[in-house]
């Protein structure tokens, strides 16, 4: 494998201060060849004024223009929030469906996460359309995941059989003192988005001694056989464990049991290149810290460590909590004090990987695109 081309989406260093942090970057492709990347502005990584932002490439990521800031729009039904992020995917030729996530922030002072609890404040997953590739979106749709306080993990997936899948994890509400019992799931809908009216576990551990974090779930091109990859953290050791790995079936109601990797890393977005071909973009917070790209030949039954390939090297230090055994208070601190993370890709038609990831250091975050050559 090799890096074909990178470059910057978004610099932060010379932005306004709202602009200046960029993270929860993440792609999609349009069947015109548009790149769609999407993430979340704001002053900090965590922060009331954080707000969406789309930018777009016609050129394979030479070059870039925005084309949609969320800043100042984050009210709903009168209450102040905070957009953690958007996401598209393209349900039509010109039809992009968004899929977010709000916070309350009726109290400025109230930190995301419940400091005694750990619980987190009211969300909603929302979702929103655009006709105009991405330049107007229209009113936010809640979308109901009763009884867990859901967060999405990626924009909708299509199914092989034409469903819609909108993957999305649990954790527990901001009050709530009983041990929190989190899990990966996802809503399906049968009539491309217009309701969602079943829900399907995808992975939760019944004894609770393995959180299944972050999943990012793709489609086998030719079988329809989907596959998830998840952040697995041990809360018996407090420490992060490596990428696990689960395989559905292509209508998404049956599941296998996670399992190892053996990649050490954290989000992790898995890329069909055809065929059993399979690509594994994480983030890896040290032996360096940094964005890593790992291949398998059979759909991630095995990976081929020899030609692991290094995107993005961080070069700012060791990264809050990158080793040893870390209480839950501890890993959400860590969350907030990274400078880098959030890989996602795409295939390209010439059947390169398009990869986006955030970067930076304490202050400002920047988005950056590399183009991946997989090789024979």
């Amino acid at each position: 494998m090799q890096i074909v081309a990178d470059g910057v989406i978004w610099d932060g260093s010379d932005a306004p201060i709202e602009h200046r942090t960029c993270v929860r970057t993440n792609v999609s492709l349009a069947h015109d060849g548009t790149l769609y990347v999407a993430f979340r502005w704001g002053t900090a990584r965590e922060s009331i004024d954080g707000h969406e932002g789309l930018m777009a490439s016609v050129d394979m990521g030479e070059t870039w223009e925005v084309r949609f800031d969320g800043c100042g729009m984050g009210s709903w039904d009168g209450v102040p929030g905070e957009i953690k992020g958007l996401e598209t995917f393209e349900t039509a030729p010109g039809e992009l469906l968004g899929t977010g996530l709000w916070s309350d922030a009726s109290d400025p002072d109230a930190p995301f996460i419940h400091p005694e609890t750990q619980g987190l404040l009211p969300m909603r997953i929302f979702h929103t359309d655009s006709s105009d590739g991405g330049r107007t979106w229209g009113p936010r749709r809640r979308i109901e995941t009763p009884p867990y306080p859901g967060s999405p993990c990626s924009h909708v997936v299509r199914l092989s059989n034409g469903s819609l899948a909108q993957p999305y994890e649990y954790w527990k509400g901001y009050e709530d003192p009983s041990p929190a019992r989190p899990g990966a799931r996802m809503l399906l809908s049968h009539d491309d988005g217009a309701t969602w009216d079943e829900d399907v576990l995808v992975a939760e551990d019944p004894d609770n001694e393995l959180y299944y974090w972050d999943q990012r779930i793709d489609v086998h091109p030719e079988t329809g056989q989907l596959v998830a990859m998840f952040w697995t953290h041990s809360p018996v050791t407090g420490e992060v464990q490596d990428v696990h790995i689960a395989w559905g079936s292509p209508d998404g109601r049956s599941w296998s049991v996670p399992q190892h990797t053996g990649l050490p890393g954290q989000h992790c977005q898995g890329v069909p290149l055809g065929g059993d071909r399979l690509l594994a973009i994480y983030s890896r917070r040290s032996d360096p810290p940094g964005i890593a790209v790992s291949i398998s030949e059979d759909f991630g039954q095995t990976w081929d460590r020899a030609r692991d390939l290094s995107v993005y090297d961080s070069g700012v230090g060791t990264e809050s909590g990158a080793s040893g055994s870390r209480e839950q208070a501890d890993l959400w601190a860590d969350m907030v004090a990274w400078r880098f993370g959030h890989p996602r890709g795409v295939m390209l038609p010439n059947g390169e990987a398009f990869v986006v990831y955030y970067g930076g250091d304490d202050k400002v975050k920047s988005a950056r695109w590399a183009r991946i050559s997989p090789g024979s």
